[in-house]
């Protein structure tokens, strides 16, 4: 059974209306969407449909990201299931034509999702909603920033325990951040720049005490690569946000 099927059925009343209405201003014939492989003769398209094509996201993207993000509700109370719709929203936004996509994910509050997730969720489902954090940094990082993106990743950060691969995913986006010039000064007044001090001069944790752990054998066995990535990770962010403080020095004089 297709517990979307009515959500699937208003997103594509929605496009059928939006192209009706385009086709009316632009004087050209309503040709509908087809959603089963188009012929030959109708994918011939013109050099310049191409390019115009090209510029916004498919019918059938916008489609997959709508549902995506109705399931994000529907599934909250299934890790597993969960889990499943992360990895499917970090394929759409991994598009070519991600830049439309972001927005419009930025567009229908996907930044707001994220980030609850990111908050209550562990494992696999936060380590790709971190993934798609850092996704949307690199296009919208002010939309990002504006929904409290740097607490909620300075607190995944600093979590005792936190499994290495979760701690480098969310240094990763803060780090996707500063490239962002007005961002970039968010994040040194939140105090990133000690967390990433904090973090690159830490000792890796016992294995036994990691509480959000990815469970496959594969990220057991590659603990110390993980470690070493979540220091060079944290080494690059201390470093794009000024360079270490000087508080470590001035506690050593004392």
């Amino acid at each position: 059974m297709n517990y979307n099927y009515d959500t699937e059925m208003d997103l594509r009343w929605e496009a059928d209306q939006a192209r009706r209405r385009k086709c009316l201003m632009l004087g050209i014939p309503d040709m509908p969407i087809r959603r089963i492989t188009t012929g030959a003769k109708e994918a011939t398209l013109a050099p310049a449909d191409l390019d115009q094509t090209a510029a916004s996201p498919s019918p059938r993207s916008r489609t997959s990201l709508g549902v995506a993000l109705s399931a994000l509700t529907i599934n909250r109370g299934d890790p597993r299931h969960l889990g499943k719709v992360m990895q499917e929203i970090l394929e759409i936004l991994s598009d070519r034509n991600r830049i439309s996509i972001h927005k419009e994910f930025v567009d229908l509050k996907g930044v707001d999702s994220i980030l609850d997730i990111v908050s209550t969720e562990d494992g696999e489902t936060l380590l790709y909603s971190l993934h798609v954090l850092d996704k949307l940094t690199r296009t919208c990082a002010r939309e990002v920033c504006a929904g409290g993106a740097i607490e909620v990743l300075k607190r995944v950060s600093e979590k005792e325990g936190q499994a290495p691969q979760i701690i480098s995913s969310a240094l990763q986006a803060l780090l996707g951040l500063s490239f962002d010039s007005e961002c970039k000064a968010l994040l040194i007044r939140h105090g990133v720049r000690e967390v990433a001090q904090a973090v690159k001069e830490s000792e890796p944790y016992d294995a036994k005490e990691v509480i959000s752990a990815v469970p496959t054998e594969e990220s057991l066995r590659a603990a110390e690569e993980d470690w070493y990535k979540v220091h060079l990770t944290a080494g690059r962010l201390l470093t794009r946000l000024g360079g270490p403080t000087k508080l470590t020095e001035d506690v050593d004089m004392l």
